[in-house]
């Protein structure tokens, strides 16, 4: 079987997104075997054709160091004409691919209409992240005149051959909210961890806390920050809280809000971070937070792989897998409840006992995802 898997969408809009990082090890673990596997690329005049090994390279280009200010479009370009891939024409994809596999989520029109073609023709298959519109309204701030193609995109992914959810309550949001027929193949396979080395626990003198994602509402980024102010100001907290990850593309209000916490001092907000950055942030400090709605939560795997305990709340099936093997469940949802574990958390010996738990390699991994993936195209 022979697939193609559209990443126009993450050459239109790179950035380094939980889900982007899910298509570079996507292309980096797709195992050798009877399904082969062509990352498709839009290229002047058609589309280019890539390995999986060229798809990775092309794919980690967000998670590298680069100079501040540079348009990641621009470097992703640049990079395409430099690889010279295979080109064929639009009209000629059909005859080429047995299967069809949109991998990201994309309201473009032109990958919309590609997959509904290639709906009529081959099997195909999506992955299905995340929360939706129906479940997190916050999170979704539609453009005019797009709404017609986030419908569509939802429609598809009701009605192809074959889901790939990344937990168990995507699944059950894609079956409940999406009523998608529960009989058409839908399946789990977990996003891994173990692109990260396994680091031993060094945690930083003075507490600090770490958040790690965008600042959308569902991560109540915003409720942290207010928080953790009321720990300093009130209960006398001596600690440092950090936001690593680009800012809310849905309420630039909380982008606001977390600019004044930092203007205030005691709270970090670092964006466009590598992953070099990432990893000596995460590491250095104490505890990791994950608070609010993940429609799965790969930075919880990241911080246990480098020694970070995770304290969590909310819907986290991340945290949840790794509960007891490095993760914590807390009460974090309420305001005085968030309050009282940050000081709680920052007493002396506290998180001692949950570094003793952490056991990294319960992790999941990325060549068991993508073997899922391939199953899933296989069986459509």
């Amino acid at each position: 079987m022979h697939v193609g898997i559209d990443i126009e969408q993450f050459v239109r809009d790179p950035y380094g997104s939980g889900i982007q990082r899910v298509l570079q090890y996507l292309a980096r673990e797709w195992p050798e075997g009877d399904v082969l596997a062509d990352f498709v690329v839009p290229v002047e005049g058609g589309h280019g054709l890539l390995t999986p090994a060229q798809a990775a390279e092309l794919l980690t280009i967000p998670f590298t160091p680069r100079d501040p200010g540079t348009d990641l479009r621009d470097l992703v370009n640049q990079w395409l004409v430099a690889a010279t891939p295979v080109r064929v024409k639009d009209g000629d994809l059909l005859s080429i691919y047995d299967a069809w596999l949109l991998p990201e989520v994309s309201y473009l029109p032109s990958v919309l209409q590609r997959l509904e073609l290639f709906t009529r023709c081959v099997p195909t298959v999506m992955i299905g992240y995340d929360t939706l519109p129906m479940t997190e309204p916050a999170n979704y701030r539609f453009t005019p005149g797009s709404s017609a193609w986030v419908s569509e995109y939802f429609r598809l992914l009701a009605r192809v051959d074959s889901v790939v959810c990344i937990s168990a309550y995507a699944r059950d949001s894609i079956l409940g909210r999406l009523r998608r027929d529960p009989a058409r193949a839908i399946s789990i396979a977990h996003p891994g961890g173990d692109h990260l080395e396994v680091l031993a626990p060094e945690p930083a003198t003075r507490p600090t806390f770490v958040r790690l994602g965008t600042l959308e509402a569902r991560k109540r980024p915003v409720q942290i920050a207010a928080a953790f102010r009321e720990a300093v100001d009130i209960e006398g907290l001596d600690a440092e809280l950090i936001f690593i990850g680009g800012a809310s593309a849905s309420d630039d209000a909380i982008n606001r809000a977390i600019r004044e916490q930092v203007d205030q001092g005691g709270v970090r907000w670092v964006e466009g971070a590598s992953d070099d950055s990432v990893r000596e942030l995460v590491h250095g400090s104490s505890a990791f937070l994950s608070i609010g709605v993940e429609g799965y939560g790969i930075p919880v795997l990241e911080a246990i792989r480098l020694g970070t305990p995770v304290l969590y709340d909310g819907v986290q099936p991340a945290g949840d897998l790794m509960e007891g093997h490095g993760a914590r469940r807390i009460r974090a949802l309420e305001h005085g409840d968030l309050v009282a574990e940050f000081s709680a958390w920052s007493q002396p010996g506290l998180l001692e006992g949950l570094r003793d738990e952490l056991d990294p390699g319960r992790v999941p991994t990325w060549a068991a995802f993508a073997a899922g993936v391939a199953e899933a195209v296989a069986t459509a």
